[in-house]
């Protein structure tokens, strides 16, 4: 996996001729109490971008080769991914095994020419082609692909989910200078982040009522999930799922589980009563947005370090949850009136 940094910049060069701009939904003002990363002596190579998709998955503006839209950002995903849309279209170069959540796929490699978030820029930069995701929008803006771990991983991540901003920035080194978690502005806890199979360090140890269990952290899914076989090593059996309700998660394929109240959970200094997840027969598990929603978040990948606040409200007009990635509802009646929502990515 090749690290791709982002090259500063002046402000954005204009969109290519004949490209047409989607409206741009603008984000809630601030409230007092927002994280903000102040530039100067501590901080160098700041990019503050727009979260645009309210209560869903993080998503912020981007242009790939010219072409303005929305990314969503993809903690899990190991390089930068691309969605084929009505007119836009990729080279397909060597082909690729993927896994989702819920299961593998067949795609290919290909290459964006130019990739722009705010003042940054890359070049050639090597994409995987995620599939046709047909003309949808989120925020008014096309969806585009995601940003993945080969750029995210080279930064200090912030994402104020109550303040609807993401700031990516890297410590300077200069000396006296406050701890990252000062910057969260809080009360915060703290959690190791670990290597994965691939290297990446997005991994989390979660007790569960004493039993560890490893997750990713991954808010580009929009509910937490347990792979069957780790939730029966917990002890939660086929008859305790029984009465549980059913739920539908869809990344590609769609999976059927049951979503289940997990007691007495610990994750590094946090501690909780109870955490709702989805179990399912899925590939891996994960800690999603429903945990991460109205947090102050750090993913401080240089240092492998998690830091994160309590949840707030967000700030100004509350924001209904929106479009992710993994998606995944409660698979009864009540709900199925929800199927209109967009389709999930390869569908």
């Amino acid at each position: 996996m090749a690290a791709v940094m982002m090259a500063a910049s002046t402000p954005s060069t204009p969109v290519a001729a004949g490209t047409k701009a989607s409206p741009v939904v603008p984000p809630a003002a601030r409230s007092a109490a927002s994280a903000i990363v102040p530039s100067g002596r501590c901080v160098a190579h700041v990019l503050s971008l727009p979260l645009l998709t309210g209560d869903g998955s993080p998503g912020v503006p981007v242009s790939f080769d010219g072409i303005e839209g929305m990314a969503f950002l993809g903690l899990s995903q190991e390089s930068l991914g691309v969605f084929e849309r009505p007119g836009t279209h990729y080279p397909h170069g060597r082909p690729l095994t993927v896994e989702t959540v819920t299961g593998t796929g067949k795609t290919a490699e290909t290459e964006v020419d130019e990739l722009r978030l705010d003042r940054g820029s890359a070049h050639h930069v090597r994409a995987v082609i995620l599939g046709q995701i047909g003309d949808t929008r989120v925020a008014g803006r096309p969806v585009l692909g995601v940003v993945g771990y080969d750029i995210l991983g080279n930064y200090d991540v912030l994402m104020d989910f109550p303040g609807h901003t993401v700031t990516l920035f890297k410590e300077s080194g200069a000396p006296a200078c406050p701890p990252l978690p000062t910057l969260l502005g809080e009360r915060t806890y703290a959690a190791p982040l670990l290597p994965d199979g691939r290297g990446m360090m997005v991994m989390l140890q979660v007790s569960i009522g004493g039993a560890p269990l490893g997750m990713q952290a991954e808010p580009a899914s929009n509910a937490s999930i347990v792979r069957t076989a780790d939730a029966a090593d917990i002890g939660v059996t086929a008859a305790t799922l029984a009465g549980d309700p059913r739920s539908r998660t869809d990344a590609g394929t769609a999976i059927i589980g049951r979503r289940h109240r997990f007691d007495h959970i610990v994750i590094g200094t946090w501690h909780a009563d109870a955490l709702a997840a989805d179990v399912t027969g899925a590939r891996f598990n994960m800690l999603g947005m429903d945990f991460f929603r109205g947090r102050r978040v750090l993913f401080a990948f240089p240092t492998g370090m998690l830091y994160f606040s309590d949840t707030h409200p967000a700030a100004g007009a509350p924001a209904s949850a929106g479009f992710s990635l993994a998606q995944s509802r409660l698979a009864d009646v009540a709900v199925q009136e929800q199927d209109d929502a967009p389709a999930a990515p390869g569908h």
